[in-house]
C-alpha cells in the first residue's frame, strides 16, 4: 500500500514539475537525462519491489511473537515462580 501511495505522489509532483518548469521539453532534448530516468525506473522495478515481498513473505513465516516470553515464563527460568 505504501509503494502504490509513493508512486502516486511522484506521479502527481512528476505532474506539477512538468506544468510549471517545462521539464517534458528539456527531458525530450536530452536524452542522458532519459535514459537514467529509465535506468532509475528499471532498477526500481526489478530489485525494490520483490525485496518488498520477500520481506513480507518472511515476516509471515517467522513472526516476532514467537521470540517473546512472558513474565511468568521469565520467573520459571529463574526459579524465582
Amino acid at each position: 500500500m505504501r509503494t502504490v501511495i509513493g508512486i502516486v505522489i511522484l506521479a502527481f509532483w512528476l505532474g506539477y514539475l512538468t506544468a510549471t518548469c517545462d521539464l517534458f521539453d528539456l527531458l525530450s532534448h536530452v536524452r542522458p537525462v532519459i535514459y537514467i530516468l529509465c535506468t532509475i525506473g528499471s532498477l526500481y522495478l526489478s530489485i525494490l519491489i520483490p525485496l518488498e515481498r520477500l520481506a513480507d513473505n518472511e515476516a509471515r513465516k517467522h513472526p516476532k511473537t514467537s521470540f517473546r516470553t512472558s513474565a511468568q515464563e521469565h520467573l520459571k527460568r529463574r526459579g524465582s515462580f
